[in-house]
């Protein structure tokens, strides 16, 4: 399992909304199958868009997700204390 923070600076790219820097890492690594978390849907639509298995997180504080979003997304629950319940359509 790789667990890493790819920087957007470090992919050349402008921010973690372009694809581009999620094709990058797949090109970079040389792994083909990712499984992909975030908190921001807009990142994960970019991530899935480059071929990556995506989850959003549901936590606490985080801003609440649209009808669109929960149908679009795998989304996962965190309601336990830290423990996610994972919730697939």
């Amino acid at each position: 399992m790789l667990t890493t923070d790819f920087d957007p600076a470090y992919l050349n790219v402008e921010n973690k909304f372009d694809v581009k820097g999620y094709q990058s890492i797949i090109a970079e690594t040389g792994i083909q199958q990712w499984t992909f978390f975030s908190d921001v849907a807009k990142e994960l639509g970019a991530a899935e868009k480059s071929g990556m298995k995506g989850y959003i997180l549901v936590r606490e504080g985080n801003k609440p997700l649209s009808d669109e979003e929960k149908m679009e997304y795998n989304v996962l629950y965190d309601g336990t204390g830290g423990i996610l319940d994972l919730i697939q359509d």
